[in-house]
């Protein structure tokens, strides 16, 4: 999604701004402005309010953010973060739902929390109509922009909240994620594309009236229609990999050094860099666990002269195990589950090879080039 800044955390989950958020932050606060000129006499009282309003705004968002990803971890999926974009925001979860319903319970809260802020609001502003004060403006504006925003993502395509519902129903009724995955990316590059359209119309029909909201209408249109084609090549993908095994990406060669030696040993670094980044761990004589670079970069580097291999491991008996014959996509649902980079691959208790992400997704790339 590009480079962004983190900002702090709310229920332990990371909260980042996008650098494409300032943009529209600062255009809310011009066109909100406007909006509260005839009910402010003071000029600071008129960019106090747009800007208040503009930071409810991105509140509201945050918050239907927030219920995705709170369900999200109520369900067992681990949440990496939550940006606040261009067009809104959105929950990065470690890995889809398994599911139908447990995706669809994640997805309509969303709209429903907005709903809820645009009901809460509502009342508020029911007890200022008439006043013609910039409570009854601001309430309003805020109930306008959570209902648009609940009805808005319960469209029912990808990648709006509404096609992933509509997934989720499909998947149930016809227990096929792919052919769901499907429909509901079809329905959104429709509802995109029509999107786009429309805001063309406008555009060229009445240029001086709605020309700026026409082409704003066709940046959400193609957004739409941009991020429902990137999910369905994701997913194709993902389909792909069911049909390649575990025995076609496993890594049968590897090192296996000491768990007694220290890790900055410069026999560490030569085994990761020949090997895929992994190396096998013994005690006892026996394989008892791995080492990534991955789980290297996590210790702070000048303790690596006082730790030893079998302290940083990760225990093969505490992660699970695949076998030759499982398909790639498992090892991928295993690995994105766990959040690793490699799993091994055994047989009857016997240690046949590693399996890593990258090579997956190497083979994955050199199967497609081989197609076309």
């Amino acid at each position: 999604m590009g480079p962004s800044i983190r900002v702090g955390k709310i229920f332990g989950i990371p909260i980042e701004i996008h650098f494409s958020w300032v943009f529209i932050f600062l255009l809310m606060i011009v066109i909100l402005g406007d909006l509260f000129d005839q009910s402010q006499s003071t000029a600071l009282g008129r960019w106090a309010w747009a800007l208040l309003i503009a930071v409810l705004f991105f509140a509201s968002v945050l918050a239907h953010e927030l219920s995705h990803s709170l369900v999200a971890v109520r369900k067992g999926i681990p949440v990496d973060g939550i940006t606040l974009f261009f067009f809104g925001g959105v929950s990065h979860l470690a890995h889809e739902a398994r599911r139908p319903y447990v995706e669809f319970v994640i997805t309509v809260v969303g709209p429903l929390c907005s709903i809820l802020l645009a009901g809460i609001f509502w009342v508020l502003w029911l007890q200022f109509q008439g006043t013609n004060s910039s409570l009854e403006l601001a309430f309003r504006l805020l109930m306008s922009i959570n209902l648009m925003l609940g009805v808005f993502n319960m469209l029912p395509g990808f990648p709006l909240d509404g096609g992933r519902v509509l997934r989720s129903v499909i998947w149930g009724l016809s227990g096929s994620y792919w052919r769901a995955t499907q429909i509901a990316v079809r329905a959104g590059q429709v509802i995109g594309g029509l999107i786009a359209l429309g805001g063309g119309y406008l555009a060229v029909d009445n240029f001086h009236a709605v020309g700026i909201s026409g082409i704003w209408i066709i940046l959400i249109g193609a957004f739409l229609f941009s991020a429902a084609t990137a999910t369905y090549r994701q997913e194709r993908a993902k389909e792909r990999l069911k049909t390649y095994r575990v025995a076609d990406v496993m890594n049968e060669e590897w090192w296996t050094l000491p768990g007694e030696m220290l890790m900055n040993s410069p026999l560490v670094t030569q085994g990761l860099a020949e090997h895929d980044n992994l190396l096998a761990v013994s005690l006892n004589g026996q394989v008892e666990g791995m080492i990534t670079r991955r789980l290297m970069d996590r210790i702070p580097r000048r303790a690596w002269g006082s730790t030893l291999l079998s302290q940083a491991m990760l225990p093969l008996r505490s992660l699970p195990i695949l076998t030759p014959a499982d398909t790639a996509s498992e090892a991928m649902d295993q690995m994105e589950t766990g959040r690793l980079s490699s799993l091994a691959v055994m047989r009857n208790g016997e240690l046949l090879g590693f399996v890593s992400r990258d090579g997956i997704i190497r083979l994955a790339r050199r199967r497609n080039r081989n197609r076309v």
